[in-house]
């Protein structure tokens, strides 16, 4: 068969439109969050006939045997009732490639199969491997012809050092405007909201400023412990695995000053400015101890014994320009905690009528997982005879409407449908990478001056105490979410 055509179900193809590989496909991401999302695209029919799905990896798989090690994994991550007649259909597009990315000359294997028009590579490996697999690539001349992409997963890079030394070895290699920083968190549906909701309404977009609004709050936390990944999360913690991304990522939406468009390159003027004016005020950092049903964190597997990583981190900061200006936000976010949740919290200043006594302040909470949704706390008249001030609650539960559960795209599969089609607006450009980088920086240095010790806080709980008092200090408490059963 000519090497430069390409079988693909009972169709021969020359040059594929799109080949879309998948380095590190026997991991935990790949499983549950990977080929879940290409399933969908599948679904929807947003795979291209010839779209082949490339799966590298080391582990002695026949194509048969890898499919039937995914199925069960899709079967159970699926938004979609699951179908076998698109399942067989959606295996037809993976070839699965048995191959030793850190030896460079393992590349020549990829040389066996023809190269697409558009090569999409996703890394999905620890960093110290992404320009071992991009050196890889070139090593065999296969990034010769035609266009090559990455889509980087985080954590990009091991320090800011090490993230400035892997983007200049992929701008060489791939290009700059071909390189894709991945953040699933801004793949969600409400953290895409947050603009709309600000900027679509006069009530919000006339109020969202440091003359309205007291503080704000940004909470996401998690009840699970780091399970298998200890060895991952020794060399991240929670600043660098959620803090210095995902947070950071999230706050910038929510005190951003409205960018001219929402195209890339306007967003990137208005988050840029963001970034640079950040003030780091106050930290706490925490680590998970035992109780009576779970394990310490330095007794999970492959942790150590005396380990000094945080599993637990609260900051607080302040914005030295824009709408939002001086205005307090606190950023917190953990593991083994009570609850599983993120949210946002934006509460304003207490009102200044003097027609009502004990007035409650006016909330707007954005939940972004696991229910989706906008709630509105404010004041009204309790029924009755007495004129009597209560809190009430409009609440909108984006996820509870089935429609909506069914057409709402995964965050991985909104990506990577974004990535085949060659948007970038929703992944994070290089300059907010580095200057995440060196707001974690920051913080580290920080800690590391101030001796600043690492609190245990016991498993199934709020997180540390001390948590609690760097609000308390400021006359502030936590809004922790309520949890809904619709």
């Amino acid at each position: 068969m000519d090497p430069s055509t390409l079988k693909v179900g009972e169709k021969m193809f020359k040059n594929p439109s799109l080949v879309f590989t998948i380095f590190g496909s026997t991991g935990d991401l790949t499983y549950r969050k990977l080929l879940p999302a290409l399933y969908h695209l599948k679904h929807r029919n947003r795979l291209t006939d010839d779209t082949v799905i490339r799966c590298i990896g080391r582990k002695e798989y026949s194509k048969d045997e890898y499919i039937a090690i995914i199925e069960p994994w899709i079967k159970k991550q699926t938004r979609f009732s699951f179908n076998q007649e698109t399942f067989n259909e959606f295996v037809k597009h993976i070839q699965y490639i048995k191959m030793e990315f850190t030896n460079k000359d393992a590349y020549s294997t990829l040389l066996d199969y023809p190269v697409g028009l558009d090569n999409l590579y996703y890394f999905a490996v620890a960093p110290e491997y992404f320009t071992v697999i991009a050196e890889g690539l070139n090593h065999v001349n296969y990034l010769s012809d035609f266009k090559h992409r990455v889509i980087l997963e985080k954590p990009f890079g091991d320090s800011l050092e090490h993230a400035i030394e892997v983007n200049k070895v992929l701008t060489n290699l791939f290009g700059f405007e071909n390189l894709y920083h991945i953040d699933h968190y801004l793949g969600k549906e409400m953290i895409q909201n947050i603009l709309a909701i600000r900027f679509g309404n006069r009530m919000f977009e006339s109020v969202w400023n440091h003359d309205n609004i007291e503080q704000i709050q940004i909470t996401a936390s998690e009840i699970v412990g780091v399970e298998t990944r200890g060895s991952y999360y020794e060399q991240a913690g929670a600043l660098k695995d959620m803090l210095q991304n995902h947070l950071l990522q999230i706050m910038s939406y929510v005190v951003m000053d409205k960018p001219n468009t929402l195209n890339s390159s306007d967003m990137l003027v208005k988050q840029k400015s963001i970034m640079e004016g950040i003030s780091l005020d106050d930290i706490v950092l925490g680590q998970y101890d035992k109780n009576d049903k779970f394990l310490a964190y330095r007794d999970e597997k492959n942790v150590h014994p005396n380990s000094q990583i945080e599993t637990y981190a609260a900051v607080k900061i302040h914005i030295n320009k824009g709408q939002l200006k001086n205005v307090p936000i606190y950023l917190r976010t953990g593991k083994r905690l009570k609850q599983r949740a993120t949210y946002i919290k934006i509460i304003f200043k207490p009102s200044s009528s003097n027609l009502y006594s004990n007035l409650h302040q006016e909330v707007i909470t954005i939940k972004v997982q696991p229910d989706e949704g906008i709630s509105l706390s404010f004041n009204a008249k309790k029924p009755g005879t007495i004129n009597t001030i209560t809190d009430v609650k409009m609440d909108f539960c984006q996820s509870c409407i089935l429609e909506n559960r069914i057409n709402t795209p995964e965050a991985y599969e909104r990506l990577l449908d974004d990535a085949f089609g060659h948007d970038d607006t929703l992944f994070t450009p290089w300059q907010i990478v580095e200057m995440s980088w060196k707001f974690g920086e920051s913080v580290r240095e920080l800690v590391k001056i101030e001796n600043r010790p690492l609190v245990l806080y016991p498993a199934n709980s709020q997180g540390p105490k001390e948590a609690d008092e760097m609000l308390q200090r400021d006359g502030f408490e936590w809004l922790d979410e309520d949890e809904i059963s619709y």
